[in-house]
């Protein structure tokens, strides 16, 4: 196996790391997604990633991801909301004003 063989080799090998640990972090977020809505009487409707960078954020790098939250306070009238996570923490959660029943 020459040189260029094995660069292409680990580049490929990366590349399936960083999809498998967006995926679990996609995963992670769902299942949080749900619980803040549980927890907050809202309905969820979807969870849809928005955007995505490699970063530093408090001395770690990893991927920063932005997602749109859709929820539903009534069952009726749909909100989207964002949610902002640095790997497998939530950084930030910001919704807006929905109709309280």
């Amino acid at each position: 196996m020459d040189l260029v063989n094995l660069i292409i080799l680990m580049t490929l090998i990366v590349i399936a790391f960083q999809f498998w640990k967006l995926r679990g972090n996609v995963e992670y977020m769902i299942k949080y997604a749900h619980r803040y809505c549980e927890k907050n009487d809202l309905q969820y409707i979807s969870l849809a990633r928005s955007k995505t960078r490699f970063k530093a954020y408090k001395g770690s790098i990893d991927w920063h991801i932005s997602y749109e939250l859709a929820f539903s306070s009534d069952g009726e009238t749909e909100y989207v909301g964002h949610l902002t996570a640095h790997g497998k923490h939530i950084i930030k959660v910001d919704l807006p004003a929905y109709r309280i029943d």
